[in-house]
């Protein structure tokens, strides 16, 4: 059983955020991560905090939460990529005193309430996100917010229940729209099966619970109504269609099957999943587990099959659900009914730098000797757990182990794959360009690709269509072409080229590229004007 002080130290809770804060230094990852910069970037240059922007145009896509939070961190820090991942090891932190609570609430002990906390901290989901310039750890913290807010309501606080309902909802439609709604309103409304004991009548739950919609609601709209006008019709209607109605129609339609989500919850829940083992029956501190069963299942169950059938699937959407089964976890850790295995652990953590260097082997060959000595420290923490055999591990330290294999195999493989993705170079060139007055033009949608890296202040223009690059290039000799589409190849040497997502990331210059049309027109009509081939008569 894991004693309170193992539980409760705050050392290695610390070296655990230690650890997290040194992925700060990874750079951003195309395409999501350079595109979420550039919207916040054009945010901060622009002056606009109402309407999102992305290469001169509204960007409906997402609300404004994340992007505000990003500049209020500049403000502090200066304008850096790393003081945006800083704000999300920040955010992800904070879900840790959150969960404790939500935690207790549900009836645990402050000794399991913590447990819960390390769990969820341990977990590849909390290890493998923290720190990635996405929404959903910032929805993760609103959802528990609001999660926070249905149990106080179901226990009788009604007011400050549906006020910390509102705020959860409200702040989770600004983070990323009506998903929040389902995550962290769903187990809300479950409340009279998770809630022991179930309060009568419903009536006055029910009602707090629909104020604490509306205070959501009009949270978002507080943002969303002056937005749309601001932003205009076409603006409008994807923030208040495209966001709703319009993905759950075309979600049926999605090519990803809806078993897709699968194979990937089992992942999710390493190393736990595969490290803890059952001991026995329970011992004690049982009380509270129906409750926090109950609670799990209304958290995950329903969104899960809903996340099943809409259209966007990607593995990172899941982690709000996480959260929720770490209490469930916790009361049997802490009965003694489960404990830590620390071989299994050990051996996963082993396997994971090992899988990086097969990876990084095949894609990046000529990575630095830190990529080798980083993932050779990584492998060393799993092979210690390992040679521990049967011997007794707390949650704490199998967390802080996960927590640290996590960060040196995630910094190595991006760092040794950097010259793959990463578009600094690039991304001066471009700007240095555009400071010069060079025309430019891109030749597949660049989703931001160098905003940020490059400080742009202006959109680069996109070609409609081979024929357009064909007449832009003889009407500006002293462009430049971009493209990191395979469909767009020139013979003409590129003025600089690069790998890039499987792909390769080329500029030419568009005298180069009109001069080979020019050549390639001429040999089409030298080989039109030339008469066909014929044999000589039979005698001559």
């Amino acid at each position: 059983m894991v004693t309170r002080n193992e539980a409760l130290d705050p050392y290695r809770l610390l070296a655990a955020a230690i650890v997290l804060l040194a992925i700060c230094w990874l750079p951003p990852v195309p395409i999501d991560e350079t595109r979420y910069l550039a919207v916040a970037w054009n945010m901060h240059w622009r002056g606009d905090w109402l309407v999102p922007w992305l290469d001169g145009m509204p960007y409906p896509d997402k609300p404004p939460l994340l992007f505000w939070l990003i500049n209020v961190t500049w403000w502090v820090t200066g304008i850096h990529a790393w003081a945006a991942r800083l704000l999300q090891v920040a955010m992800g932190l904070l879900t840790l005193p959150l969960l404790r609570r939500l935690a207790r609430e549900l009836g645990a002990d402050a000794s399991t309430a913590s447990l819960a906390g390390w769990l969820w901290l341990g977990s590849l989901t909390f290890a493998g996100y923290a720190g990635a310039l996405m929404f959903d750890m910032l929805l993760c913290l609103c959802v528990l917010v609001a999660w926070l807010g249905g149990v106080w309501l179901w226990y009788g606080r009604l007011r400050s229940g549906a006020a910390m309902l509102a705020l959860g909802l409200g702040l989770g439609l600004l983070a990323k729209g009506p998903v929040s709604l389902l995550v962290g309103g769903l187990p809300v409304l479950l409340g009279p099966w998770w809630c022991a004991p179930t309060p009568r009548p419903l009536r006055r739950p029910y009602l707090a619970i629909a104020l604490g919609l509306l205070g959501g609601a009009a949270l978002a709209l507080a943002w969303a109504v002056p937005a749309a006008m601001h932003g205009g019709p076409a603006y409008a209607n994807a923030i208040f269609l495209g966001q709703t109605a319009g993905r759950v129609a075309e979600s049926f339609a999605h090519n990803r099957a809806l078993w897709w989500y699968l194979p990937i919850v089992p992942v999710l829940l390493l190393p736990w999943l595969i490290g803890l083992g059952r001991t026995g029956p329970a011992r004690e501190r049982e009380a509270a587990a129906p409750r926090c069963d109950r609670f799990a299942l209304a958290a995950t169950l329903p969104a899960f099959l809903a996340f099943c059938v809409i259209s966007g699937k990607q593995p990172h959407y899941l982690l709000p659900l996480v959260p929720a089964i770490a209490p469930a976890a916790a009361l049997r850790l802490a009965s003694g009914r489960w404990r830590v295995v620390g071989w299994r652990i050990g051996l996963l953590l082993l396997a994971m730098p090992v899988g990086a260097w097969f990876a990084l082997g095949r894609f990046a060959p000529q990575a630095p000797p830190g990529v080798h000595l980083a993932l050779a420290g990584a492998a060393l923490v799993g092979a210690i757990l390992l040679v521990r055999g049967r011997r007794a591990l707390d949650v704490a330290t199998a967390a802080l182990a996960m927590i640290v294999v996590a960060a040196l195999v995630k910094g190595a493989f991006l760092a040794g794959s950097a010259s793959r993705y990463s578009v600094a170079t690039a991304s001066r060139m471009v700007a240095e360009a555009q400071r010069a007055d060079v025309p430019l033009l891109m030749l597949n949608h660049q989703n931001g690709l160098f905003t940020f890296a490059g400080r742009l202040t202006a959109a680069i223009p996109t070609a409609p269509g081979p024929r357009y690059v064909a007449a832009w290039v003889r009407a500006h000799p002293r462009g430049w072409v971009i493209s990191s589409d395979m469909d767009y190849d020139y013979a003409a040497v590129p003025l600089y080229r690069q790998p890039f997502l499987g792909r390769r990331l080329a500029i030419w210059r568009a005298s180069d590229i009109a001069r080979e049309a020019m050549a390639a027109s001429e040999a089409r009509q030298t080989a039109r004007g030339r008469p066909p081939h014929s044999k000589a008569p039979v005698g001559m």
